[in-house]
């Protein structure tokens, strides 16, 4: 399980890359987006679509790294957002 989500840490951050976020490194079972005051935009436009994120308001999001489904999930929402709103 770790080896899965250690791989899934790697393709969420990266796809996030190419899409324009800022994704600071990490080693946590989760990715963290610095938004900044797009932080509760970001999470509710999420929420709408039933991925929940935790978003600390005016300094970023963290995602939690699931599984392959999940995560393709929350790439799609976050590449619509970013076509939308920009990163």
């Amino acid at each position: 399980r770790a080896a899965m989500t250690v791989a899934e840490r790697h393709r969420v951050a990266a796809a996030l890359a190419d899409a324009g976020y800022d994704v600071p490194p990490s080693q946590a079972n989760f990715v963290w987006l610095p938004m900044g005051e797009k932080s509760a935009g970001f999470a509710e436009h999420c929420a709408a679509d039933r991925v929940l994120v935790r978003p600390f308001a005016g300094e970023g999001v963290r995602v939690t790294i699931g599984l392959p489904e999940e995560n393709d999930r929350f790439l799609a929402l976050a590449a619509s957002w970013a076509a939308a709103d920009g990163v």
